[in-house]
């Protein structure tokens, strides 16, 4: 249970990202929290990533979102490559 949980902190970490790197805006405009799900589940949607987004970056984001939760990074890895992008 613990680990489905930390997948699922793992997507709204990727979600604040995007946030970060969309300079605040807000995520899933225009949608209640049931059309969004249902839009991520059903339709495989995902919200766009800015294009000045560091490469690394844009990859962890996209790991974040990934449909099954066992596909995503830990927070260990998500760590690592942040650590490196910020130190390049």
């Amino acid at each position: 249970m613990q680990e489905r949980i930390s997948k699922t902190d793992v997507w709204s970490y990727g979600v604040m990202l995007w946030e970060i790197y969309t300079h605040g805006k807000e995520p899933y405009p225009g949608m209640s929290n049931m059309q969004t799900r249902a839009k991520i589940i059903v339709q495989n949607y995902r919200m766009e990533i800015p294009k000045d987004t560091p490469g690394e970056v844009t990859k962890i984001i996209t790991e974040c979102w990934a449909r099954s939760a066992n596909d995503r990074p830990t927070f260990g890895k998500i760590y690592e490559v942040l650590s490196a992008v910020k130190l390049s």
